[in-house]
């Protein structure tokens, strides 16, 4: 326990060097970087992709794979603007956007728990069959007309922080607290570590992937919503890269693909230092086609580093030599 716990202070103390460090530089090249008008967009724009960053740590500390949070983005936002458009209140709007993200979470939970499908597997085609139902649901159209009062949200701020990246703070700490600090938390990460020894420990191994699977559509969902007012539309692409962006920022946060290993803080981390470098390219004009291209080689080093590092050794002479002695 005191590995892992020191592990886990040495990830959080490298990302928050590596923030800090980026912090400067961008300082240095960018003048317009530390305006509260950039800050404060940066703080919005990473709202959404925290929340699914969330929901993926809770998914990877259990042992499993989500691909289809940000179609569960898109989908909750599809929904509510197609719900709007035909006249029904509001507030069943958003009740119903949001059981669409506890849907998809069921759906995906049966076919991980009750046909022992490999989650990669489920959630990849999840997310195939439900973009395309996002596109049939808008016809490729771009809803507007959503309650003023509800899109004013992008504009509200508590003390000069916006709301978006409040809900999405709370959210991060409601979820930590649940990791670490109960009964439900401990056995989300004994599932992760272990599901033989956590099922042969009394823990029903398949109601904690349930639960799992049903948060990480819930909090996605509540992203899309989130989404929907930032931009103050719904769009048929919405979190169309978000996958790519949301694992690569968990996976640089500390957690694990393989289960039982993980922290909101650390994915909260990440998901910061990959915005703060999104936002560097754009103030320094550079192609953002490169976003991407960085964030692959990010995601290769990341989960590669184990047989990276170990190729490297054997290419050192000393290391052959004692492989030939052998």
């Amino acid at each position: 326990m005191k590995n892992i716990s020191s592990g886990k202070a040495k990830t959080f103390f490298v990302l928050i060097g590596v923030n800090i460090l980026i912090i400067i530089l961008l300082t240095i090249l960018s003048p317009t970087f530390v305006t509260y008008g950039n800050l404060s967009a940066v703080m919005q724009r990473m709202s959404e992709l925290g929340m699914l960053a969330i929901a993926e740590t809770i998914v990877f500390i259990s042992g499993g794979f989500d691909l289809s949070i940000g179609v569960v983005m898109a989908l909750s936002g599809a929904v509510a603007g197609t719900l709007n458009a035909m006249g029904v209140p509001f507030g069943l709007v958003i009740l119903i956007a949001l059981l669409v993200g506890v849907g998809v979470g069921v759906l995906n939970s049966f076919f991980v728990v009750n046909l022992k499908l490999q989650p990669f597997i489920v959630t990849l085609a999840t997310m195939s069959i439900l973009r395309s139902i996002v596109y049939a649901l808008l016809k490729g159209n771009v809803l507007t007309g959503l309650p003023t009062g509800f899109l004013d949200l992008g504009y509200f701020y508590i003390l000069k922080i916006p709301f978006l990246f409040i809900v999405f703070i709370v959210t991060g700490v409601l979820v930590a607290i649940l990791l670490n600090k109960t009964i439900t938390g401990r056995k989300i990460f004994a599932v992760g570590g272990n599901e033989q020894t956590a099922f042969l420990s009394g823990i029903y191994v398949g109601k904690i992937k349930y639960l799992v699977y049903i948060l990480s559509g819930l909090i996605s969902a509540m992203a899309g919503l989130m989404f929907t007012i930032r931009i103050r539309a719904v769009i048929p692409d919405a979190g169309l890269n978000a996958p790519l962006e949301v694992v690569t920022a968990v996976l640089i946060g500390g957690t694990t693909i393989y289960g039982g290993k993980g922290s909101v803080l650390g994915s909260i981390l990440g998901i910061l230092a990959m915005y703060l470098l999104l936002n560097g390219f754009s103030l320094l004009g550079l192609n953002p086609f490169w976003n991407v291209i960085i964030l692959g080689i990010i995601l290769i080093v990341v989960v590669g580093q184990e047989g990276i590092g170990k190729s490297l050794k054997m290419l050192l002479p000393g290391k052959n030599r004692e492989m030939e002695a052998l």
